[in-house]
């Protein structure tokens, strides 16, 4: 399968409307509804590379911003690099993760910074005791009441927010360097480490746009939008949205869009 995205126009007239719904196979309603959010779409699904290529380019003459990519492109997440701690250089910046492992990242070589937050949901089971009334055995007694403990089970949902950063560079769909904020050993921000985890992991955010001052810095997954893929569960959605997000500004620098 290859899909077909696109991006969001600031503004989308009844005309360009039609013309797109018209492209891509779908009625007005459903077209306008597809460019209701701020992160690429998909659009269209194809059984070949030419029909989504054919597609993508229509709505490139159309003046959106458009591009193609296959499933299997969409669905492969490879285990990426998690960065314990860092320390910035005179010409790079070196990650290192739980096990000592460590990537060197040059300045130049960041073409994106993704920022997000992801959600996770918790279960917690607990057990009840209870005692209730023994109606067989209190009739058995002449109505004596004859009590008996009853446990009951009960699951309990919390939600969990958690912001991350994710460093790419511009040759592959999947980022070199993955930092999370519960993750982060902050003992390196020195003087500027503070009680509290959430600052601090802004304050990474702010020297990580000091240390790539190149690279291109996305925040929109700070919010939380759904995708079009069905299929696709709370991670596998927002694992899809950062490749659609990737994928994006690699087609306006391909093409030059404005």
């Amino acid at each position: 399968m290859v899909y077909v995205a696109v991006a969001s126009p600031k503004t989308l007239s009844e005309d360009l409307l039609k013309r797109v719904a018209s492209l891509i196979g779908k009625e007005i309603f459903d077209t306008r509804l597809l460019f209701s959010g701020e992160i690429p779409r998909i659009v269209a699904s194809c059984h070949d590379i030419d029909t989504a290529e054919s597609i993508a380019r229509g709505l490139r003459d159309a003046g959106l911003v458009a591009f193609v990519c296959k499933d299997s492109e969409l669905r492969n997440h490879p285990a990426s690099f998690v960065a314990h701690t860092a320390r910035s250089g005179e010409r790079e910046v070196i990650f290192w993760d739980r096990r000592g492992g460590e990537v060197r990242f040059e300045a130049g070589d960041a073409f994106l910074i993704i920022r997000g937050r992801r959600q996770s949901i918790t279960q917690e089971k607990t057990s009840t005791t209870k005692m209730k009334l023994n109606v067989p055995a209190t009739v058995l007694t002449g109505g004596i009441p004859i009590m008996r403990r009853v446990t009951q089970k009960t699951t309990k949902e919390s939600f969990q927010a958690e912001d991350f950063v994710r460093i790419y560079d511009g040759r592959f769909s999947d980022p070199r360097v993955e930092m999370f904020q519960n993750h982060v050993d902050y003992t390196f921000l020195g003087p500027e480490l503070t009680p509290s985890t959430p600052t601090n992991f802004k304050i990474v955010v702010t020297k990580l746009r000091e240390w790539f001052p190149l690279a291109i810095f996305d925040e929109r997954l700070t919010r939380h939008f759904k995708t079009d893929v069905s299929a696709a569960g709370p991670e596998e959605a927002l694992q899809i949205n950062c490749k659609l997000i990737y994928l994006y500004h690699l087609a306006i620098g391909r093409r030059g869009y404005e």
